[in-house]
C-alpha cells in the first residue's frame, strides 16, 4: 500500500512541476537580434488575442462590460487612423499547442484558446482592415518568426501594443520588443486586464523598461514605404 501511496505522492509532485515549468516557460519573453531604429521610420500597430474566447460575455473569466465596449471602441479608433496612414495593423491571435496544455486548458478555461476550439477568431467588433493574422502559441508574440518578418519587411521600428491580457500577453509581447529594441507605446484605454491593480505594477515595470504609457492618434506614424521581401 505505502509504495502505491509514494509513487501516487511523486507522481503529483512531478505534474505540478511539471504545470509550473510550462506556465512559465509560456510567460517567458524571448531576446532577439536588435533592430536598428535610424532604418526603421514605420510604426505597426499590433492587437493581441482579440478573439472571441477571450472577449465574448460568456467566458469563464470575462472582462467587465463596460472596459470591453470601451477598449474595443479605443482600439477601432487607432485601426481606423493605422488604415489611413497606410501603417500595418497586425492581428496576433492564440492557440495553444502540445496536449497537456491543451488539456489544462479544456480543463481549467472551457477550452478557450485550444486547437479544436470555435472562438479563435477575432472578434467581430473589430473594424477596419487586418494586413497581417499571425497566431502563436506562447504569450509573447515574437516567438513566432513571422512576426519579425513582418516587421522587418515594413521598416518597422515602432509598436503600438494593444488587447489583452495586460499582465501576460501584452507585457510578455511588449517585454521581447524592447529586448529587440523597439519603440513601444501601450495605454490603459486599449490594454484589458483581468486585475486591475496588478496591471497598474506590470504597467510601472514595462514603463521602468522603456516603454511609453500613452497612445494618441498622431502616435501612429504615416507609413513611407511599401512591405518590400528583405530576405534576398
Amino acid at each position: 500500500m505505502w509504495p502505491a501511496i509514494l509513487f501516487v505522492a511523486i507522481l503529483l509532485v512531478a505534474l505540478i512541476a511539471y504545470t509550473l515549468h510550462g506556465h512559465r516557460r509560456h510567460l517567458n519573453p524571448s531576446t532577439g537580434s536588435k533592430i536598428d531604429r535610424t532604418s526603421r521610420p514605420n510604426t505597426a500597430l499590433l492587437l493581441i488575442d482579440l478573439q472571441d474566447d477571450f472577449t465574448s460575455d460568456k467566458a469563464k473569466y470575462r472582462y467587465p462590460d463596460a472596459a470591453m465596449k470601451d477598449g474595443i471602441q479605443a482600439i477601432n479608433k487607432l485601426v481606423e487612423t493605422a488604415n489611413i496612414n497606410g501603417s500595418p495593423v497586425i492581428s496576433i491571435r492564440q492557440t495553444f499547442t502540445g496536449w497537456y496544455m491543451n488539456f489544462l486548458v479544456t480543463l481549467l478555461n472551457q477550452g478557450r484558446g485550444c486547437q479544436k476550439s470555435k472562438g479563435l477568431d477575432i472578434d467581430t467588433r473589430i473594424d477596419g482592415d487586418i494586413d497581417h493574422d499571425i497566431v502563436k502559441s506562447r504569450a509573447d508574440a515574437f516567438y513566432e518568426p513571422e512576426l519579425d518578418r513582418v516587421l522587418n519587411a515594413h521598416d518597422v521600428g515602432k509598436l503600438i501594443i494593444v488587447g489583452l491580457d495586460g499582465d501576460f500577453c501584452v507585457n510578455a509581447t511588449t517585454k521581447a520588443a524592447l529586448n529587440r529594441g523597439y519603440d513601444v507605446y501601450f495605454s490603459d484605454a486599449t490594454t484589458l486586464a483581468f486585475n486591475p491593480q496588478s496591471w497598474q505594477k506590470t504597467k510601472s515595470r514595462l514603463v521602468a523598461l522603456g516603454a511609453t504609457d500613452g497612445i494618441d492618434q498622431t502616435s501612429i506614424a504615416k507609413s513611407d514605404d511599401t512591405p518590400r521581401d528583405k530576405s534576398a
